[in-house]
């Protein structure tokens, strides 16, 4: 039977989600925590890696195993127990869908917060300075919306056939000195969503003029700035 799993983590000790020779992977854990359980090899397949200190809200992930977990809150509650506490398992559901290739679209959280000085229980957000012009982020972003060719945002290491992605939306929600980045597409290249942030950030700093930013983003030059992985969460995955 196959089971769909929905997990949060703080990816910050950790690899990243996929398992890796040299380090500890959220992948390799869960497996080893459901293969202590069921007594069964299992492989976990995630709906798309994250990278080394990026965290999640709502990635999900299947696994098969040959017999049917009878008590799935029972189930749950015994590998959140065996699992460290940076990873917890929030559901699991039987399902028919390919945790991966099923999914349609994805949504990503990057935290914010708007200081000109760094706050100590800030520390999965990103500071950004008062003198950042935060409507101009706005307005630029919206600028990235629609079905575009997004390889000046892929960093090196990304094998992937197109560089092509669609992008549905884009929401900044703020509240005081603290802003929630919101971006939704059909698929994510290698540290995109960190690079769309930078490349924004860099805007609003620089009061950068509309046809620099979209010379970097779409033009011959490609994004530089990177933001930090800590601040971003894979916020939830869907598959209607």
């Amino acid at each position: 039977m196959r089971y769909l799993l929905t997990i949060c983590y703080n990816g910050e000790k950790f690899c990243g989600w996929q398992k890796q020779k040299n380090g500890i992977s959220i992948q390799g854990e869960i497996e080893k925590a459901i293969e202590t359980l069921t007594k069964e090899k299992v492989d976990v397949i995630g709906s798309g890696r994250t990278d080394a200190g990026v965290n999640a809200i709502g990635q999900k992930a299947h696994f098969e195993v040959d017999r049917e977990i009878k008590n799935l809150p029972k189930f749950i509650y015994s590998i959140n127990g065996i699992l460290d506490n940076d990873i917890k398992i929030l559901e699991i559901v039987p399902t028919i869908v390919h945790a991966r290739y099923s999914a349609k679209k994805k949504t990503y959280l990057y935290k914010m917060y708007v200081s000109n000085y760094d706050l100590p229980y800030k520390f999965k957000s990103l500071r950004i300075d008062e003198k950042c012009n935060f409507k101009l982020m706005k307005s630029y972003a919206k600028m990235l919306k629609g079905k575009k060719d997004f390889k000046n945002f892929a960093c090196s290491g990304s094998s992937v056939e197109t560089t092509i992605r669609t992008i549905y939306s884009i929401k900044f929600k703020r509240n005081s000195n603290d802003i929630d980045f919101y971006i939704t597409g059909n698929g994510f290249l290698y540290k995109m969503v960190r690079n769309i942030v930078g490349l924004l950030v860099e805007a609003g700093n620089k009061n950068m003029d509309k046809a620099t930013f979209l010379s970097l983003a779409f033009g011959e030059k490609s994004v530089k700035k990177t933001a930090p992985p800590n601040p971003l969460f894979l916020y939830n995955v869907f598959y209607k």
